[in-house]
């Protein structure tokens, strides 16, 4: 445990009114006794998605992809009626329709084989009518974004990380700065290799999991976010576009839901107006785009295993700041799944 938090590692940035803090605490690992730093690679896990998300608003600024026309015409996504009519909104949104997660990995299935059959997995609701937190809709976004731009989603992503100040989120971490997560009985102990099964199995970057990040990359993009789109080398994102990441759209269990960020899930950010995300590993960052002020906290909250690992308290406690005179507000929803 670590600052009262599962897990072997601990890195954390406040920013109120301009002033940033950094705490940094414990060690790569249970086994490793090599203290946590600012340049600890953790496994960013859920987050990835909104790097994804960032970097299909950059494809919508450039005319290349639009929110609301269906994916169809460029890439077949989900089966079953209804599943022509996806829209990129609806996929950032997570209403596409289509399942949680994709257990096809399970089945043996790997690389390009198993990316397709996620991407035409069967739809659970029709698309538009309801809300699912979603793997497979980012797996689709990645897949789609690559058809439109003719390039890698690495290589999107590393632009957007570019423009950023991002400058060491990475796909491919070195083992020696990298915060190990879960100790799986077909892998043993995960490090440096993303922890999350499916994206292990797809074998590539993939748009919901596998990035790796340092405290000081996670805190670049919530400045681009808190900065309406502006980066500290060139705009990242347009300011209307930017807005569409922290406006709230849809309704979900216990938050609201924007384009690829969640807006007051107060079971983990507390009360007040905070939009941002969490990463099943551990990780989890938010804005509160009134004040500007925002947090980053980074855990391995599954080292050694993702058993008893549950951090809610922890992340409401270190997320207060961000609005500390709402933060005994009433909770609700389940912030564990990233």
């Amino acid at each position: 445990m670590v600052n009262g938090a599962p897990g072997s590692a601990w890195a954390a940035l406040r920013s109120m009114a301009g002033v940033d803090t950094l705490e940094l605490l414990g060690t790569l690992s249970a086994d490793d006794p090599t203290p946590v730093s600012e340049e600890s690679l953790f496994d960013l896990a859920s987050l990835t998605k909104v790097f994804t998300a960032v970097a299909a608003l950059r494809l919508v600024d450039a005319g290349l992809i639009a929110l609301d026309e269906p994916c169809a015409a460029v890439l077949s996504i989900g089966s079953g009626p209804g599943s022509g009519a996806i829209t990129l909104r609806q996929l950032l949104l997570h209403t596409s329709g289509l399942p949680a997660e994709g257990r096809m990995w399970r089945s043996g299935l790997r690389g390009a084989a198993l990316q397709r059959a996620v991407v035409a997995a069967d739809l659970v609701s029709a698309p538009g009518t309801e809300h699912r937190y979603s793997d497979v809709g980012f797996i689709a976004v990645g897949t789609l974004l690559e058809r439109v731009s003719g390039r890698p989603l690495a290589q999107l992503i590393a632009e957007v990380a570019a423009l950023l100040g991002a400058d060491t989120l990475t796909w491919s971490p070195d083992p020696r700065h990298s915060v190990a997560t879960e100790i799986q009985p077909h892998r043993g102990l995960v490090r440096a290799e993303v922890h999350d099964e499916l994206a292990s199995a797809l074998g590539r970057p993939a748009g919901h999991a596998g990035l790796f990040g340092t405290v000081h990359d996670v805190a670049a993009l919530a400045r681009m976010i808190r900065d309406d789109g502006g980066g500290p080398r060139r705009r990242v994102l347009s300011a209307a576009s930017a807005r569409m990441l922290t406006v709230p759209a849809v309704r979900a269990d216990g938050f609201e839901q924007a384009l690829g960020l969640r807006v007051r899930q107060r079971s983990w950010m507390g009360g007040g107006e905070a939009v941002g995300h969490t990463g099943f590993t551990g990780t989890a960052f938010a804005v509160n785009p009134h004040t500007g002020d925002f947090g980053v906290l980074l855990l391995n909250r599954v080292h050694p295993t993702r058993e008893d690992a549950d951090v809610t308290g922890v992340r409401r406690e270190f997320f207060a700041f961000l609005s500390p005179d709402k933060a005994s507000d009433p909770l609700d929803g389940d912030p564990q799944r990233g």
